[in-house]
């Protein structure tokens, strides 16, 4: 009975392990696939990523671009990850446009060799014998990110007015007519931000400069937003 007793706690204690990891995974400060395809990354890896089906197949992608119809990756096919045809779990809960279904998740899998994936073998990297949960990013403010270091290297999730303009690309809390900063607005550098250009084509133009508000998804890092999903705000 104690036997039996034992395997039934233990058997609980790793379930409320497993949910607790769960729902800290916007904790994880995780690669994203075009990190590790710059490494020589082998065996059991572990990412955060955007899951991108369409007509080819599956693979993971670090940023999209969903401004174009239908929503396309903003990485050469070098840096994704080929995991080809997968069962997708019902609880990704993943956006469908067309003939794509895209959504953030949290992927394992063996990091397979570089070699040919995928139809042309245009995929330099492949996963094999994927395991994906779904990845909801922390919803923040300008004013955590500035403030508050546990956000380093964590991809998250804010509304912020976007201003680019020939060579810089900033977010900022609130701008004011023609896309200028307010006086006291709180404001971050952009990495990659000129880099989809549907989505600037939707802003609003002032001479060189396009600005509006923007939902952002991207990843904090040393001080500057690398973006990974921008989206005209309602």
């Amino acid at each position: 009975m104690r036997g039996v007793m034992s395997k039934r706690l233990f058997a609980f204690f790793i379930s409320l392990w497993l949910l607790w990891l769960s729902a800290c995974g916007a904790a994880l400060r995780l690669p994203l696939p075009a990190d590790l395809a710059l490494t020589a990354a082998r065996g059991p890896q572990q990412m955060v990523a955007f899951l991108y089906r369409d007509q080819q197949g599956a693979r993971l992608v670090s940023s999209l671009s969903a401004s174009t119809d239908p929503p396309v990756p903003l990485e050469p096919p070098e840096q994704q990850v080929w995991l080809g045809e997968v069962d997708i779990p019902a609880n990704l809960g993943l956006s469908t446009a067309g003939n794509v279904q895209y959504g953030m998740v949290i992927a394992q899998g063996d990091w397979q060799p570089a070699g040919q994936y995928g139809p042309g073998g245009v995929w330099l990297h492949a996963l094999v014998s994927p395991r994906l949960q779904p990845f909801t990013p922390e919803t923040v403010a300008l004013a955590d990110l500035l403030s508050d270091t546990r956000y380093e290297g964590q991809v998250v999730r804010l509304r912020a007015a976007l201003i680019v303009a020939t060579g810089a690309s900033l977010l900022v809390e609130e701008i004011g007519p023609g896309g200028v900063p307010a006086t006291t607005a709180r404001q971050v550098k952009l990495l990659y931000g000129e880099r989809d250009q549907a989505l600037l084509e939707r802003l609003q133009a002032s001479g060189a400069a396009r600005f509006g508000y923007v939902d952002a998804i991207g990843r904090w890092k040393q001080g500057r937003f690398e973006p990974l999903l921008l989206t005209l705000a309602p």
